[in-house]
Parts: structure tokens; C-alpha cells; sequence
């Protein structure tokens, strides 16, 4: 039965008429956009803001500037059919920053460009600048600039972000070592949930159908915890936006060694093993998308991180280990078999 409705009814929807990106100009979009991020309040360190040919920051002093970009497209990222333009500008903020949450960083700025076709609504894209500043402002982040290109294709936005760490502290991924336990923030799948909730047409009533929509179309960044691991003493960290058999796959190669997961302390919500049965795994392993964060830890430390990890945070879970050699192993519980590593489709909109 197909799902009824977009979460976030209040918003207003894509489409409905009015003036085209063809019809306005780059430029008069542009400076709307602009009008937009003016309005936010200013970070004191921004020198010169959105609306000249660049932006000048002052970055505080001693701290190590963060960089990452990132850019979510119409059609593979998000369909217009199942969300509306607030909620993507809050989903395009978010994919960046989590990049930043990985490392620890504290946001600051970040820089937007639409590249849209000429028949696109101009309230549209402005609605999602709406929700990006909206982000921003949630995030302690300024929107400092970006641009505006006409293009033959799916709308893509593009963000870049900047952020500031101490520089011998940053959260790394080549910092694992053999025997460091493993751990994950919050829950894993419900992301993947959300996504085949729309592309399967499932009506899921009440709080678990709404919860999983909200993690895949509107996800937040981990930034909180990712700060709260650095001044833990982490070392090692990354987020988890492809999944964690890619993501952690991503930290064993740079760190030089071998994981081995659990499957039964996998973060799974029991709605979420519920709502998709012998598919729980491959969604918590591979769905993607959750935007949680991986880390490993010396061994001799665990306890006293759990113990000091913030009340107000998300959870923080063992999920399996770091040991010497390479590769990837599932096994069904610590100390237990081995168990096939689910298959990973894509984590995109797109269909075959």
C-alpha cells in the first residue's frame, strides 16, 4: 500500500508555478540567494561576507582549518515526489558536515552552489537556501557565499564547508591499531528503513515509519559526538555515510589492519529488525546513509570512555574490533562464527 504523504507537510512543496531560474537570470538569483544568508546572524570572524567576489575569514588562532565538500543530486540523492525544498537544503548541509563530525571539527562557514536547469521554480531554490541557512544556524555554521549555473540536467547542490580542530588532535582514520575496540554512535538501518519505505511504496503508521523517513530524508550530522570523541581522548574515527563494511573497510586500509564485527551488538532497533525482517543486517552493515560515527579505541581505555560518554548524546556501542591483518569479518556474536557478509545495493533513489 503506498506510504500517504512527505513527512514535513508544513512545507511547502516542489513546483507550484511562478518565475524560472531561465526567466530571472543567474544573477537575480544570486542575489536573492545572497539576501537570504545575509539575513542569518554574522559570524564576528567573517570580515567579508556573502556578496563579494570571495569571503575573508579570520580562523582563531592556533586551531587547524578542516575543509570538505560534498554534493547531493536530484534524482540520486532525492526525489522531488517524496520531500520538499526546506528538507533537502537541511539534507545538503548535513551530508557536508558530517564529513566534519568525523574529524572532530567545530563548523563555521559553508559555501553553496546550485546548478539547475532553466525551468526550475526560483522559490524552489530558494525554499531549499531557506533550509540551509536554517541548518546553519542550528549547526553555529555562517553561509558565507556560493553561486548559481544553468544547466541541461537534475539539480545538484553542492556545499562546501569549513571548520577549525586543533591540529594534533583530529580524528583520523589512520589511527586504528590492532585490538582497539570498535564503536558506533546511535542506531544503524533506520536510514536504509526510510529508503525502502519510499521506493517500495510501504505504509508504516505511527513512530517507527516517521523516524525512519526522518533518518533518511532529513539525517542530521553527528557533530556533538564527534567532538565529545576528540576531547575523550579518539583518535581514530570516521562517519558513516556509505555504511559501515565500506566506511570501517575505509579505516582498516588506512590504519593497516583487520576488523571483525558482531553481528548481535549491531545498533539495530528492535522496530527496525522487526519492520525488515532477514534484511535487518544488510541495512545496518550496508544500507547507508545513517551519518553516524565509527571509531576505535585502545582496548584499555574503552571503559572509561563509556563511562564519561555525555548522558545527552547518542549512544555509544561496542560493535566488534580492530586486529592485525586485513579485511572485513562478520561473525555472529564476540568469540562466535563467522557469518557471510551481506551483498550491497545502492544507496540511492535511483532504480535499475
Amino acid at each position: 500500500m503506498p506510504v500517504s504523504s512527505p513527512p514535513a507537510p508544513s512545507r511547502r512543496p516542489f513546483g507550484g508555478g511562478g518565475p524560472t531560474l531561465a526567466e530571472v537570470g543567474e544573477a537575480e538569483l544570486l542575489r536573492r540567494l545572497t539576501a537570504l544568508a545575509l539575513g542569518a546572524e554574522a559570524d564576528p570572524r567573517l570580515v567579508v561576507a556573502s556578496g563579494d567576489d570571495a569571503a575573508v575569514w579570520l580562523p582563531p588562532a592556533g586551531d587547524g582549518i578542516v575543509l570538505s565538500q560534498d554534493a547531493i543530486v536530484e534524482g540520486e540523492d532525492f526525489l522531488k515526489s517524496w520531500t520538499d525544498p526546506e528538507t533537502v537544503g537541511r539534507r545538503a548541509l548535513a551530508v557536508a558536515l558530517s564529513d566534519l563530525a568525523a574529524m572532530g571539527a567545530t563548523p563555521h562557514l559553508c559555501m553553496v552552489t546550485y546548478c539547475a536547469p532553466g525551468d526550475a521554480p526560483i522559490d524552489d531554490l530558494l525554499a531549499i537556501q531557506q533550509g540551509l541557512c536554517a541548518a546553519a544556524a542550528d549547526a553555529g555554521c555562517q553561509v558565507a557565499g556560493g553561486d548559481v549555473s544553468a544547466i541541461r540536467g537534475p539539480l545538484v547542490i553542492d556545499v562546501a564547508v569549513v571548520g577549525t580542530v586543533d591540529p594534533g588532535r583530529a580524528l583520523r582514520r589512520d589511527r586504528g591499531r590492532p585490538a582497539d575496540a570498535l564503536l558506533v554512535t546511535g542506531s544503524l538501518g533506520e536510514a536504509a528503513a526510510g529508503l525502502r519505505l519510499l521506493l517500495e511504496g510501504w505504509e508504516v503508521a505511527g513512530e517507527v515509519g516517521e523516524r525512519c523517513l526522518e533518518r533518511q530524508l532529513e539525517p542530521r550530522a553527528r557533530l556533538a559526538e564527534g567532538r565529545a570523541l576528540l576531547e575523550l581522548g579518539v583518535e581514530c574515527a570516521g562517519d558513516l555515510s556509505d555504511g559501515l563494511i565500506v566506511d570501517l573497510g575505509r579505516i582498516t586500509e588506512a590504519s593497516g589492519c583487520a576488523a571483525e564485527i558482531w553481528l548481535d551488538s549491531l545498533p539495530a532497533s528492535p522496530d527496525v529488525r522487526a519492520l525488515l525482517g532477514a534484511a535487518w543486517p544488510a541495512a545496518a552493515l550496508g544500507g547507508g546513509e545513517d551519518f553516524e560515527l565509527v571509531a576505535a579505541v585502545a582496548a584499555d581505555r574503552l571503559e572509561g570512555l563509556l563511562a564519561a560518554w555525555p548522558p545527552g548524546l547518542q549512544p555509544l556501542r561496542v560493535v566488534g574490533r580492530l586486529a592485525v591483518g586485513s579485511g572485513l569479518t562478520l561473525l555472529d556474536r564476540r568469540g562466535g562464527e563467522p557469518v557471510p557478509l551481506p551483498a550491497i545495493g545502492s544507496r540511492h533513489f535511483r532504480q535499475p
